[in-house]
C-alpha cells in the first residue's frame, strides 16, 4: 500500500457546564460598554455554540447587559430548549426579521457584529430594517480571542479528544491490509471515533496512500 497518511479532527460530545456558557455571556456583556456597544449579535456557528451551547445550523444570539436571546427557526424548537442556556425565541418567518424586530423593541442603538462571519446580503438586509439611529458596528475577532483562552473543562476535553483520536487510529490502522481502499479506511476511522464517543469530525477525514500521501488535502479515493 506504500506510505499512508491520515488526518482528522474530533469534536467531543460532552457538553460544557451550563454555568460556563452563562459566564462567557456575562464576560461579553461586561465588555459592551467599554467597546461603546449596546449589544453584540453573534451568528457564526462555533461562536454561537461557545456562548450558548446551541448546535443547530441556523441561529443568532443577541447579547445585551443582563440578558441574552437566542433566535432560531421552528426546526430547532425542541433542540434549542434542550441545549441553550438562555432565552430562546423561535422565529415564525425569516430569522433576520425577528432579530430586527427585537432590536427595535429593545431600543438598542449600537450593535456589534462579526464582519468576517456575516454575509453582505444579511448585513444590508439587517441594516435596512434597523431604527434610524441604530447602527451595526464591527466587533470582529472578539469571541475568537476569548476562545483562545481555554478553561479547565475545555483542556480536559481536548485531552480526551487526543486520546480518542489515538485509540481510533490505532484500531483502524491495525486492520489495514494490502489493497485497503483509502475511502474504506476513512470510513473505518470515523466509525471508530464515533464508537469511542466522538460527536463528529470537524472536517472531512483525509486518508492518502502512496504518491497521494504528499497531498495536504487529499480526498480519500477508491484506490
Amino acid at each position: 500500500m506504500g506510505t499512508l497518511s491520515a488526518r482528522w479532527c474530533w469534536r467531543g460530545s460532552c457538553r460544557v457546564a451550563n454555568n460556563e456558557y452563562a459566564a462567557r455571556r456575562q464576560t461579553v456583556a461586561s465588555e459592551l460598554a467599554g467597546r461603546k456597544l449596546d449589544a453584540l449579535l453573534v451568528s457564526f456557528g462555533p461562536n454561537l455554540r461557545y456562548l450558548s451551547g446551541f448546535t443547530g445550523s441556523n441561529g443568532n444570539l443577541l447579547i445585551l447587559p443582563g440578558r441574552s436571546i437566542l433566535f432560531t427557526d421552528p426546526r430547532y424548537t425542541i433542540q434549542a430548549a434542550q441545549e441553550a442556556t438562555c432565552q430562546v425565541r423561535i422565529a415564525k418567518g425569516p430569522l433576520l426579521m425577528e432579530v430586527a424586530a427585537a432590536i427595535r423593541r429593545l431600543g438598542v442603538k449600537r450593535i456589534g457584529y462579526e464582519p468576517a462571519r456575516m454575509t453582505c446580503e444579511y448585513f444590508d438586509s439587517l441594516k435596512g430594517r434597523l431604527p434610524m439611529k441604530a447602527s451595526l458596528e464591527s466587533a470582529g475577532g472578539w469571541i475568537e480571542q476569548m476562545r483562545m483562552v481555554k478553561s479547565a473543562d475545555e483542556m480536559a476535553r481536548i485531552r480526551r479528544s487526543v486520546a480518542t483520536n489515538s485509540r481510533a487510529f490505532e484500531q483502524a490502522v491495525a486492520r489495514v491490509r494490502p489493497g485497503t481502499k483509502e475511502q474504506d479506511l476513512a470510513a473505518d476511522l470515523e466509525y471508530r471515533m464515533r464508537r469511542l464517543g466522538a460527536e463528529k469530525p470537524s472536517f472531512e477525514t483525509i486518508v492518502a496512500a502512496g504518491a497521494r500521501s504528499a497531498l495536504p488535502h487529499a480526498h480519500p479515493g477508491a484506490g
